[in-house]
């Protein structure tokens, strides 16, 4: 026969294996991987692409960076803010906010567009405004049914 204090003890233990749980993938209401998990996979990554004379650096959930070709440290495109799925095109939007401030301008930030790739790669990187930075990114998070539906279901 069980005891109360044997039950509680029980529940207790499940209790906080599931809270240690919900840590892991970012809280049982936080999307921090995303609204299905999709940056899971992805968590603490880095990925560079060069453009012209510097290497653009993300990492997922933490800094993105502009460097000068080969070297280690660079300038500061911010932190890791958010990531979002954009309701028109359906694609991956990440974030990075709070960068080093332009000289007369903006703190720099970057975002990442990420399409339907079989490889996690950043694919370019450009500076379409002062000290806002745009990068593509092609990954396994941007194939979904509805990136299926705009591009591949007439192809049948």
């Amino acid at each position: 026969c069980w005891s109360r204090r044997v039950i509680d003890e029980e529940v207790q233990d499940l209790e906080n294996q599931l809270n240690a749980l919900e840590d892991m993938i970012g809280g049982r209401e936080e999307k921090r991987f995303g609204p299905t998990g999709e940056l899971l996979t992805l968590q603490d990554t880095c990925h560079t692409v060069t453009a012209g004379k510097y290497d653009y650096e993300v990492c997922i959930f933490g800094q993105a960076q502009q460097k000068d070709l080969g070297q280690v440290s660079g300038t500061s495109l911010g932190n890791w803010k958010s990531f979002s799925i954009d309701k028109e095109s359906g694609m991956r939007v990440m974030k990075w906010e709070g960068g080093q401030k332009c000289w007369n301008g903006p703190q720099r930030s970057a975002t990442v567009y990420v399409t339907c790739g079989a490889e996690n790669k950043l694919l370019s990187a450009d500076e379409p405004d002062t000290c806002r930075y745009e990068l593509h990114m092609e990954s396994h998070i941007g194939c979904d049914y509805q990136y299926y539906q705009r591009h591949l279901s007439n192809a049948d």
